[in-house]
């Protein structure tokens, strides 16, 4: 009887990974919803990430990226980010702009017009975690600002879980996720 279950629940499991292949594993937000969130809330949202990801630094130049990391591996693909949403992260300061990285696998170092060094943020949607709290994935590329600059790759991706705390989105776990270009 034992040996009969270590044969049949290898084949239930396998059986049953085959069975969703509805499409490209998901990575990013893996179980959770997208969350119904106002373009001001998302805006907070991403600027607790960027709070947490980065110090605060005046002479730090953030673009973001307008296209969304997309929920599977890698970097290609990915809705628009919407842009309401992009205004209200320029209003409150948290971007100066937007620039869009290489959507290839090659390590590409993006070219970004800015006045100031920086990097590329890319963020993917927004996922819903519970009743007043969310996750979040962060992308930063070091961007250089002029084809012929000299610059080495630097990139990182990160996982946020926020919660709502008065009224406020607060950074509650982070991780640091191995590069996926």
């Amino acid at each position: 009887m034992r040996r009969a279950l270590c044969l049949v629940i290898p084949l239930v499991a396998l059986s049953a990974a085959c069975a969703k292949e509805e499409g490209p594993l998901q990575v990013r937000g893996t179980g959770y919803q997208l969350a119904s969130l106002e373009a001001n809330q998302q805006a907070a949202v991403n600027k607790a990430s960027l709070s947490a990801a980065f110090d605060p630094d005046p002479s730090l130049s953030l673009l973001v990226d307008p296209v969304y990391l997309p929920r599977s591996e890698g970097r290609l693909g990915g809705a628009s980010v919407a842009p309401a949403l992009i205004a209200s992260m320029k209003e409150r300061g948290t971007i100066r702009g937007t620039c869009q990285t290489p959507r290839d696998t090659t390590r590409t170092v993006p070219v970004c017009p800015a006045a100031l060094p920086g990097y590329v943020v890319r963020f993917s949607e927004i996922f819903r975690i519970g009743t007043d709290s969310v996750e979040v994935y962060l992308a930063a590329t070091r961007y250089r600002r002029a084809p012929k600059e000299p610059a080495e790759m630097l990139t990182f991706e990160r996982i946020y879980q926020l919660a709502k705390v008065r009224g406020e989105w607060r950074v509650m776990k982070e991780a640091r996720l191995p590069n996926r270009r």
